[in-house]
């Protein structure tokens, strides 16, 4: 009796082929994630370490308020228009609801960060002074920054997502414990997390990389 399930026609074998070029394609079309959490990580040290160096030393911080503003605000701007046209570069040509999915998720993180922003500006406003203000702020920034990674790394099941947004949890309640402003030292901490995290995500990526939840679909 012949064999019909042979290599070529066996249903699993083609099911499993089916996703191993699906999951190529993915990995081809997702932004290089080596590029983005170093690009992150280097931004968040700057900036974390230019802010603090204007309110230290205390008696005679090292950088003008406004210079070292002015550093942390370019590292992110620029972290964001670098991450976006790579991100952009990387997904063209792709249509359908993940494509909506994404656009919805990435301008949540923009909306989540000016609401913080805003209601830090409101409290300082009413009479919150500057080092409880770099208290709010840091804190704000990873919950928003945390809750919202570990979100997505469920949409897609992704567990180097839920790695990232854990550490920012943790970096978050680590500020928190600090007193401003020394508390901006967790940032620059959390950044050079961020670029270990990429540097094991493009060397080792058995160790942060895979699903969330085994068998799962990604969405990409």
């Amino acid at each position: 009796m012949s064999n019909d399930n042979t290599p070529e026609t066996d249903p699993a074998r083609i099911l499993d082929d089916i996703e191993a070029n699906a999951r190529q394609t993915r990995q081809a079309m997702s932004p290089n994630q080596l590029l983005l959490f170093s690009l992150w990580g280097g931004a968040w040290v700057i900036a974390f370490i230019a802010v603090f160096l204007t309110f230290a030393p205390v008696a005679a911080p090292l950088l003008p308020r406004f210079l070292g503003v002015g550093i942390g605000v370019f590292a992110f701007l620029l972290a964001i228009v670098l991450s976006a046209v790579h991100s952009a570069k990387r997904g063209s040509g792709t249509k359908g609801p993940s494509m909506v999915e994404g656009a919805i998720y990435g301008n949540t993180f923009t909306l989540g960060i000016i609401f913080a922003g805003l209601l830090g500006w409101r409290l300082h406003a009413a009479g919150l002074d500057s080092m409880g203000l770099l208290t709010f702020a840091l804190g704000a920034l990873c919950l928003v920054v945390g809750v919202l990674v570990i979100a997505g790394s469920l949409i897609f099941n992704d567990r180097t997502q839920l790695i990232f947004g854990a550490w920012i949890l943790v970096i978050g309640m680590l500020s928190l414990a600090v007193p401003a402003p020394y508390n901006l030292l967790a940032g620059a901490v959390g950044g050079l997390g961020l670029i270990v995290l990429g540097l094991l995500h493009g060397l080792k990526p058995a160790l942060v990389a895979g699903e969330v939840v085994k068998g799962g679909h990604a969405r990409a």
